[in-house]
């Protein structure tokens, strides 16, 4: 019996010496093959791709866009391994190096992790393992690049490299005025990070430093661009074939200035002329608030000489708020006028303008001129016409102002609620179509 007692003690101690034991090698195995984890792993990022030239309507010195990576700049990762399964992260570069921004990746140094994605794309972050635009952003209005992705052959970093990126889309670079707020309006078009064609996108752009705003996805056959002013049309392109995978285009949507201190009469016929020797029936030009009789002469005559042909010009004057009488007197090659910040125009401003299909006015305080004497669209043909108000527009009351007769603004009365806007009349005159959608800003 004693001999039993004593074996089980024995049996015990060993029990326990082995437990011991496993529990030491346990732990030194735990050790040598600790996980790298969020603080040391190291991004070794390549050269940031650029796009293709310039392919349509390229202006000046083709325009590279991004070229490098720049402070700020964020990488989404996907990160899957054996042990701890699938990892989100993004990396953010501090100018000289990629810091992890958010999440966390993770690895034992003994296995060999894969990266199903990694993405440069600025309009999106993580949410519970999925791509979703961040507040404020719209999908097409930014770079959406998916790379490539392998653990460093020391196992302590992570290879990025862009230089076969998959780049499913173009680069529509708009070149307009700087820092000017736009509006683009485009049908057939897949934006990039998606692949739903969308037949009728707008998008509210701002372009930078440069006067470039900028639009990725692809352009489809037919696909048609409008880039506008406050609702003015700069210009208006049509894709006679679907755009090319990572290839640039650009589209002219620039804006003449005449506002120089000192640009003489003979300087302003020559800018317009050269927009028409440039082969552009899209002609945006921005002017003083007052703009005299002898500037609009000028731009006439620039566009005579450029041998516009009737009913061909689609005219937009940003800038001026006054049109002052006959100011655009003869100007038969006139297809579309806008004036989006016109509150005055004087007597007889479209007399002869007989080519006149669209005319888009501002917010109207004040119209000089009788509609049986000196009306701003006499000889006009307004049946044919087009005409688009501003929602805020108001009815026009014929009175006494100035010591001269004019139409003047009712402070009350919406012109878009009156009789005059269902019966197709405006100053008297009836038109083809009268919209007040737009306001004007």
């Amino acid at each position: 019996m004693e001999d039993i007692t004593m074996r089980k003690i024995f049996q015990y101690i060993m029990l326990a010496v082995v437990t011991i034991v496993m529990a030491s090698c346990t732990s030194d195995i735990e050790e040598t093959t600790a996980t790298t984890g969020k603080n040391n792993v190291q991004l070794v990022v390549g050269e940031f791709p650029a796009f293709g030239d310039s392919q349509t309507r390229a202006i000046g010195t083709p325009d590279e866009g991004k070229t490098s990576w720049a402070e700020g700049d964020e990488l989404l990762l996907e990160m899957t391994s054996k042990t701890f399964g699938t990892k989100y992260a993004a990396f953010k570069y501090n100018g000289s190096s990629w810091e992890l921004a958010s999440g966390e990746l993770s690895y034992k140094e003994d296995e060999v992790p894969t990266f199903p994605h990694v993405y440069y794309a600025p309009n999106y972050k993580w949410e519970a393992g999925t791509l979703v635009l961040k507040e404020g952003k719209a999908v097409g209005t930014d770079e959406y690049i998916e790379g490539k992705a392998n653990i460093t052959p020391n196992g302590q970093g992570i290879n990025v490299s862009f230089a076969d990126a998959t780049r499913k889309y173009s680069r529509l670079r708009i070149a307009t005025m700087p820092n000017m707020p736009i509006t683009v309006d485009i049908d057939r078009y897949t934006p990039a990070g998606s692949s739903d064609m969308k037949w009728d996108q707008n998008y509210a752009l701002t372009s930078d430093e440069k006067g470039n705003a900028y639009l990725y996805g692809t352009f489809e056959n037919n696909s048609e661009v409008t880039v506008k002013y406050r609702e003015a049309a700069l210009t208006t392109h049509t894709f006679s074939q679907a755009t090319e995978s990572a290839k640039s285009y650009a589209l002219d949507a620039t804006v003449v200035s005449l506002t120089d201190e000192g640009i003489t009469y003979d300087q302003i016929v020559e800018d317009v002329k050269k927009e028409l020797d440039a082969g552009k029936t899209y002609i945006n030009l921005i002017l003083a608030p007052d703009v005299d009789e002898e500037t609009l002469e000028a731009i006439h005559i620039g566009l005579l000489e450029g041998d516009a042909r009737d009913g061909s010009i689609n005219l937009t004057l940003i800038g001026c708020k006054k049109i002052p009488s006959r100011g655009f007197l003869h100007f038969d090659m006139l297809k579309s006028i806008v004036l989006p910040d016109v509150t005055e125009i004087g007597e007889n401003a479209f007399l002869y303008c007989s080519w006149l299909q669209k005319v888009v006015l501002g917010n109207l305080t004040k119209v000089y001129g009788n509609v049986r004497n000196n009306g701003i669209f006499d000889d006009c043909e307004t049946r044919f016409i087009d005409l688009v108000l501003s929602k805020d527009q108001k009815v026009m009351n014929d009175g006494e102002a100035e010591g001269r007769y004019c139409w003047t603004a009712d402070i009350i009365t919406d012109y878009d609620l009156s009789n005059e806007h269902v019966s197709k009349k405006f100053l008297g005159y009836e038109f083809k179509s009268i919209t007040c959608r737009y306001k004007f800003e």
